[in-house]
């Protein structure tokens, strides 16, 4: 009967590969010199290019944003004014 095969979180199994090639030090992984190594951003197990996004900021008071109401004008509608 075949073993169950489980599945395991891609960075989870980035840092054992690490953990495996230096010997099992955790020191080792993060002293890693190996830069062409497709691995090498995400040794500690975390994920160098998150897609959060940015938080955004406080919105300013209502009165700080919207702008100052117009003056109307007064229109004058008839031909012969008095």
């Amino acid at each position: 009967m075949a073993k169950k095969r489980t599945h395991r979180n891609p960075l989870k199994a980035i840092r054992a590969k690490c953990l495996e090639c230096c010997g099992g030090s955790p020191k080792e992984v993060r002293l890693c010199p190996d830069v062409a190594c497709v691995l090498h951003p995400f040794r500690s197990g975390t994920n160098p290019f998150p897609r959060r996004k940015p938080k955004a900021k406080a919105l300013p008071a209502a009165s700080e944003t919207a702008p100052a109401p117009r003056k109307q004008r007064e229109v004058q509608l008839c031909l012969f004014p008095d």
